[in-house]
């Protein structure tokens, strides 16, 4: 299983979105606010050029800890077929790669509950917050220090 990775457009990243995280909702309701700036980046997941999996790389301060030059990932996510084979973690420490490239120093995210031991095996850091994002459900907030 050849596994490319590689920087998309967010536009690639909507039905894995959309099937993996939305309940196969509309795209528009799939696409995130600073998608699109040129500061954002995207990383895809490809096997025999089908997109499998991805994240979102976006410019935002976090609301719940004061972190300097930090990026927020976001619609980090594995088609059903490909999950716990590793990929998601591939994916995570390519968009890991590019962030310290760019010299961002904070990585941070909203973490669904299901996926929270996934990144706290990944070096990510849980700081005890827990909220609902509406329409999605409880959410823990994670960090990782890059620099």
């Amino acid at each position: 299983m050849d596994i490319i990775l590689k920087k998309v457009n967010s536009s690639n990243l909507l039905p894995i979105r959309s099937k993996i995280l939305r309940n196969n909702a509309s795209y528009n309701y799939c696409k995130y606010e600073g998608d699109n700036l040129d500061s954002s980046f995207h990383i895809g997941a490809y096997i025999n050029n089908k997109i499998i999996g991805g994240v979102s790389v976006i410019k935002k301060k976090s609301i719940h800890k004061n972190l300097t030059n930090c990026y927020q990932f976001r619609g980090m996510c594995v088609l059903e077929d490909f999950q716990n084979k590793g990929i998601g973690e591939k994916i995570l420490k390519e968009a890991e790669k590019h962030c310290k490239i760019l010299k961002i120093q904070n990585i941070w995210m909203n973490a669904r509950v299901k996926a929270v031991n996934f990144y706290l095996n990944l070096n990510y850091i849980d700081l005890g917050f827990r909220y609902e994002i509406k329409g999605i459900g409880l959410h823990y907030f994670l960090y990782k220090e890059l620099q």
